[in-house]
């Protein structure tokens, strides 16, 4: 619930930049792309992939679609983990929430996180991947 109410907030705060930048087209645009998406007319891919090419020429509203797409990103993908482990493997689950923790806390380091999800995500290849579209671009896997 807590990812939900940050994409809420995101959203907002994307249709507040798309609006003050004064082009009603794309604005119009921008509404019934995300319409579309509440009532499950496109996927979280197509979604993102219409809102980059709506606003490919629009430089100032592609850089605030980015910090969206972190969060959009992130919710589509906690979906997902949920969906699969919550209750068949609620264990799984939680142990994710764990590991991260002990990031979050300082007592692990990133290298000791994406070894120890390795190992959770086990038979899960496309949630380890997944995971690992949130590292920093630089991250070395050799570490």
């Amino acid at each position: 619930m807590f990812s939900v109410r940050i994409l809420l907030r995101e959203s907002s705060k994307l249709m507040k930049l798309v609006r003050e930048y004064n082009n009603g087209e794309v604005y119009d645009r921008l509404k019934q792309i995300l319409k579309d998406q509440l009532e499950r007319r496109n996927s979280c891919v197509e979604t993102s992939s219409k809102i980059d090419e709506l606003f490919n020429d629009h430089i100032q509203l592609a850089q605030g679609f980015h910090g969206f797409k972190k969060i959009f990103n992130s919710t589509v993908y906690h979906a997902k983990l949920e969906d699969r482990f919550a209750i068949n493997d609620n264990q799984r689950y939680l142990d994710y929430f764990e590991i991260l923790q002990g990031f979050h806390s300082g007592q692990k380091s990133m290298a000791k996180i994406v070894q120890e999800l390795a190992i959770l995500f086990t038979g899960h290849m496309d949630l380890f991947l997944g995971f690992c579209e949130f590292l920093p671009r630089d991250f070395d896997f050799g570490e």
